[in-house]
């Protein structure tokens, strides 16, 4: 814990203090996210990443698959849900082909404009 001078700095340090807080869905900890955000549990109950979901429609966290990684549908196994949700920005899910070698993705050296 943090060492305060007075009652008032604590009082202003425990606002803001991250030591406890879990996020409801993934149970990362306030350090590990970049923001608390509103949840089914009231304000501030989910981190950045579970909140965008909840917002977009989802009722509940995304499930750790048999390895404890969550997957995405191009088959890439991440660590985290905040890894899975900077991965799916870019992702097109596998579905992504060269017009000219039918090659996808994952195993080129990435997209570019062709000649169309």
């Amino acid at each position: 814990g943090k060492e305060c001078g007075s009652i008032m700095s604590l009082s202003g340090h425990l606002r803001f203090c991250d030591e406890s807080w879990r996020c409801d869905w993934c149970k990362c900890r306030g350090d590990e996210t970049n923001g608390k955000n509103p949840g089914p549990n009231g304000a501030a109950t989910l981190c950045s990443a579970c909140g965008s979901r909840f917002r977009s429609g989802h009722k509940g966290p995304i499930l750790a698959n048999k390895n404890g990684k969550f997957e995405c549908a191009c088959g890439k196994e991440l660590d985290s849900v905040a890894a899975l949700g900077c991965h799916r920005r870019f992702c097109d899910g596998g579905k992504w082909r060269c017009q000219w070698c039918d090659c996808t993705a994952s195993e080129c050296a990435g997209k570019n404009p062709g000649p169309d």
